[in-house]
C-alpha cells in the first residue's frame, strides 16, 4: 500500500540519486511515466546513469531529445518516477521545466529538471501483508563492457550536475 511521505526525496532515495555509486546501480531500471497526448500514462525506462538528484527537491534527467518521453515532458511538464528495488519502492511525482535541448556535450540528449511535488512509499501493511516485500525491480543486461557504460554514465551524470 502506498502512502505519502512528503514533498522531498527521503534520504535512502536521495543517496541513490547522488550518482556517486553508479557501479552498484548497473542493470537497475528506473521506470518513468509521462502523460501522452491522449492523457494515458506513457512508460519509459531510464538508468541511474541518466538521473541525478541536485538536492532533496530537484532531480535532473537526461532523455533522448527526439523521444516520445521528451515530447511529453515538453508538452505536459509532468512525470512520475518509479524507484523499485529489493526492499524499496518509491514513486516520485514531479513537475518538469523547460529542457536544455540538446544537453551540453550530448547532442542526442535533452536535460530536464523535475521539481518534486510528492513522494509515495509503497510498503506492505504490517497487519495484513507482513510477508510481502519487494524482492527486486526491473533489470536490464548491458550490451557493452561495464567499464564503457560506467564511463558514459559518469559523463552524463556530471553534465546533469552542472548548472545550465
Amino acid at each position: 500500500m502506498s502512502r505519502a511521505v512528503g514533498s522531498s526525496l527521503p534520504s535512502p532515495l536521495l543517496e541513490r540519486l547522488r550518482g556517486n555509486d553508479l557501479a552498484a546501480r548497473v542493470g537497475t531500471v528506473v521506470l518513468i511515466l509521462t502523460p501522452d497526448r491522449a492523457g494515458w500514462p506513457h512508460p519509459a525506462m531510464l538508468s541511474y546513469g541518466e538521473i541525478v538528484a541536485v538536492d532533496p527537491f530537484r532531480i535532473r534527467l537526461a532523455v533522448h531529445r527526439t523521444s516520445g518521453t521528451a515530447e511529453n515532458l515538453r508538452r505536459a511538464g509532468l512525470i512520475t518516477l518509479c524507484f523499485v528495488e529489493a526492499g524499496m519502492a518509491y514513486y516520485v511525482k514531479a513537475t518538469v521545466g523547460s529542457p536544455q535541448d540538446p544537453m551540453a556535450g550530448f547532442p542526442s540528449l535533452a536535460r530536464f529538471e523535475a521539481t518534486v511535488v510528492t513522494v509515495l512509499a509503497d510498503e506492505a501493511r504490517a497487519e495484513s501483508e507482513p510477508w510481502a516485500t519487494v524482492a527486486d525491480g526491473i533489470r536490464f543486461a548491458l550490451g557493452r563492457p561495464a567499464a564503457v557504460v560506467l564511463r558514459d554514465w559518469q559523463a552524463v551524470v556530471e553534465g546533469l550536475r552542472r548548472d545550465a
